[in-house]
């Protein structure tokens, strides 16, 4: 083999090393800071409601107590949804499987809806009718901005 082609070789995996790994840094930088603004976007919201040392500590507490159960459904509801991805490669030979799957995730968002609408109720109960009012325009907005009820942004134990 010449030297040169080997050196053409490299740079040409070089290249593609370097446009794959541009590729998942961009991928990176359009998926994370969403989430982390949202994040953000509700911790300015909750300091702006003037919220008590108490009333703070009720929140902080209230958070904790869901945080596990919101991670674990996240987590199952990841699960069937990588697992349904991997059978949807041959849909035909898996249908009934891919079917039951899809209850279940359909289940698992129940539960993850019911679960955050406790967590709302119970910090709504913390708060005085003003701050209540504005949490409850907040949560409304937010829903609305992201219809899909996986995030409760910023709501998760943070």
């Amino acid at each position: 083999m010449k030297p040169g082609l080997r050196n053409e070789e490299c740079g040409s995996r070089n290249r593609e090393c370097g446009m794959s790994a541009a590729f998942l840094l961009l991928l990176f930088l359009l998926l994370v800071p969403a989430s982390l603004l949202a994040q953000d976007s509700y911790r300015e919201f909750e300091r702006g409601l003037g919220l008590s040392e108490p009333q703070r500590r009720q929140v902080d507490g209230i958070k904790q107590r869901y945080v596990d159960e919101w991670r674990t459904l996240k987590g199952e509801s990841m699960r069937r949804r990588l697992e349904i991805q991997e059978l949807n490669r041959n849909p035909s030979a898996n249908r009934d499987r891919a079917d039951r799957l899809r209850r279940e995730l359909d289940d698992i968002q129940g539960s993850r809806q019911h679960l955050y609408q406790r967590y709302q109720g119970e910090v709504g109960h913390v708060l005085t009718p003003e701050q209540r009012g504005r949490y409850e325009r907040f949560c409304d907005g937010e829903r609305q901005r992201t219809p899909r009820p996986d995030r409760p942004r910023g709501h998760g134990g943070r």
